[in-house]
């Protein structure tokens, strides 16, 4: 026979416990809704603000690395102190066969690399960067001719081009053809990247017989270790060479690009100021949300309700306003970089580093409820007999 007197299980004490603030919550979110309306858009506005500005920045930083990313290489060997891909120095080609003693197995790549005039099939004339390197192939594989070069699809428009394969074009004193377009080459340079085959590059550069701007090796098959011992040997052997990892070489033409010009922190900083923003306007939310129903919160408590209850009710409205922000955020934050494309082509967006912003939104979400602690113990059993 059950005990008339028997202690309520936690689990249900705890249900019992939600389901008022709860019950509170959908009334709000169903009945009165427009009561929330300003919060969620501010909130959603400056969330979307914040995911852009970063995957701006997440962009520039690909793009400054666009160059040597494209063409690979295990090893980057350049002009001793030189940082970036787009600002290189000339090497004698001859090192290839001195460095590859301490990688036997590698294959080497010469690559050409500057700016020159353009001329458009219709006469449109501007500047263009040229990278030139051996065995370059378009998209399809194919092995580049010597009179032909390869753009970036988003670049079509500026070298007045159709994107149709055999258009002729005027690269410094060399008229070519396009052989094909690739999307692996957006760039903020303000020059356009083409490829070419390295001898046409060399030539179309005016570049001196036996130069090459870097030399990259391939696949030198060996270990970390013993290819960091190979590099630090060459390095030795070569002091007035540069002697890196594809990888290093990347994030120092990244970096490059950033400490230069200072726009990748004028982006980044512009992102911490919106998620800033966000989290006061979250914040500043539902403390107004406690203050439009103090009294119907205080008629709660004169019901038997507790501090609790009401500390549930404000974190459920801050959840809810959260997850609106976070949602306009990740579908907003994409067709706001596709409708801005044709202005910002370098920029792409990428589902992990969405990640970030969203870190945000939940610091945002955690600030509010923190800052409604205050505001929530205003709501005590006094409050009940002043009113």
């Amino acid at each position: 026979m059950a005990d008339g007197n028997a202690t309520p299980h936690p689990a249900s004490t705890s249900r019992a416990g939600l389901a008022a603030p709860l019950a509170f919550v959908r009334a709000v979110v169903v009945r009165d809704w427009r009561s929330l309306q300003v919060t969620l858009i501010a909130c959603a506005v400056a969330a979307i603000v914040t995911s852009f500005q970063y995957q701006v920045y997440t962009s520039f930083v690909r793009a400054g690395a666009v160059g040597p990313k494209f063409v690979g290489g295990a090893i980057w060997v350049s002009a001793g102190s030189i940082e970036c891909f787009d600002f290189p120095g000339l090497i004698g080609e001859d090192y290839a066969g001195l460095i590859a003693r301490n990688f036997p197995r590698a294959g080497v790549r010469r690559v050409a690399f500057g700016f020159t005039t353009w001329t458009s099939p219709s006469g449109r004339r501007g500047n263009v960067a040229v990278i030139g390197v051996d065995d370059a192939a378009d998209s399809a594989g194919r092995r580049l001719s010597e009179t032909s070069f390869i753009a970036d699809q988003s670049d079509l428009a500026r070298l007045d081009l159709r994107g149709g394969a055999e258009q002729q074009a005027t690269l410094g004193r060399e008229t070519m053809q396009l052989a094909g377009t690739t999307s692996r080459l957006p760039t903020f340079l303000g020059a356009p990247y083409v490829v070419t085959s390295f001898e046409q590059g060399r030539r179309i550069l005016r570049m001196e017989p036996g130069s090459a701007a870097f030399l990259v090796f391939d696949d030198p098959a060996t270990g970390n270790a013993d290819l960091a011992a190979a590099l630090g040997r060459s390095q030795a052997q070569f002091p007035e060479l540069s002697l890196r990892s594809g990888a290093e070489f990347e994030r120092s033409s990244s970096v490059y690009w950033q400490r230069k010009t200072g726009a990748g922190s004028a982006i980044i900083l512009a992102a911490i100021l919106a998620s800033v923003l966000m989290m006061i306007l979250l914040a500043n939310g539902v403390l107004r949300f406690l203050q439009r129903y103090s009294q119907d919160l205080l008629s709660m408590l004169g019901h038997g309700a507790g501090q609790r209850e009401v500390w549930l009710v404000a974190g459920g409205i801050a959840v809810v306003v959260a997850t609106v922000t976070l949602a306009a955020m990740m579908v907003f934050t994409p067709l706001m970089i596709l409708a801005l494309k044709p202005l910002l082509p370098w920029v792409s967006f990428a589902a992990g580093d969405a990640l970030v912003p969203a870190g945000a939104v939940l610091i945002a979400l955690a600030v509010s409820i923190a800052s409604a602690g205050s505001a929530v113990r205003q709501f005590g059993p006094e409050a009940v007999f002043r009113t």
